[in-house]
């Protein structure tokens, strides 16, 4: 009764928006046996979870209120300080998502298959993931001393406006700022869409070559599982 799918998500799945098949699903003993990949994935979904907690706390700070006067020198720090924690985001927004995207295409891998392992390896040491990997894990670690300063400029700047009067920025220096910072952000998503391009090309050519090494043995195999010759008599 369930098997088919409702219209609009049928009308997804022939645009390639969705898919209906997934790896294969074996019960292979292997799969329960710890290996030196799956340790090195627990060390690296630990740091994803520091990234995830960093990418919420820098984005509250991001959404407070901007205001900004370029005049004067506590602007400046602010627009100094508003740089940095942009920076902090997008490194611990790319780290986010590698340590998400990476684990999950290595373990997609190791248990899809007989060489699964062998593939999912070849998948984490590719030149591109490796690459990606190193610089998640260094812009993650950097952007913490570099959140501390930014925060320090913030906690300068509110007591310079607690002692002085506060001068708003006109209409065309915060409307410079404020298309300025979009173009930015915009950038920086089409570098992430990027590296989600990357690594999802990287997973396919990895699973396409799997299965074209393992369909014409897995096939063999069945064949001879199925029962053919069951009624020849045996010989031991």
């Amino acid at each position: 009764m369930h098997e088919e799918l409702n219209p609009i998500m049928g009308m997804a799945k022939e645009v390639g928006l969705v898919h209906t098949d997934s790896l294969e699903i074996t019960n292979d003993p292997r799969f329960f046996r710890k290996s030196v990949l799956n340790k090195r994935l627990m060390a690296f979904s630990s740091l994803s979870v520091v990234s995830g907690l960093m990418v919420g706390t820098s984005t509250a700070v991001i959404s407070m209120k901007k205001d900004i006067n370029l005049v004067s020198f506590e602007g400046q720090l602010q627009l100094l300080s508003f740089g940095i924690m942009t920076m902090v985001l997008f490194a611990n927004i790319v780290a986010t998502y590698v340590g998400v995207a990476q684990v999950y295409h290595t373990y997609r891998l190791e248990t899809s298959g007989p060489t699964g392992f062998e593939m999912a390896t070849s998948y984490y040491l590719n030149p591109n993931i490796v690459s990606w990997r190193h610089i998640a894990i260094k812009g993650m670690l950097h952007s913490l001393p570099m959140f501390l300063v930014s925060t320090g400029i913030r906690i300068e700047v509110s007591f310079d406006n607690a002692a002085e009067k506060f001068q708003p920025p006109s209409f065309w220096a915060a409307r410079f700022l404020g298309l300025s910072f979009m173009g930015c952000y915009c950038v920086m998503a089409v570098i992430l869409y990027y590296v989600h391009w990357k690594h999802t090309e990287v997973f396919r050519e990895r699973y396409s070559l799997m299965q074209a090494q393992t369909e014409p043995y897995l096939t063999q195999v069945r064949q001879q599982m199925s029962g053919r010759g069951r009624n020849m008599p045996l010989d031991v």
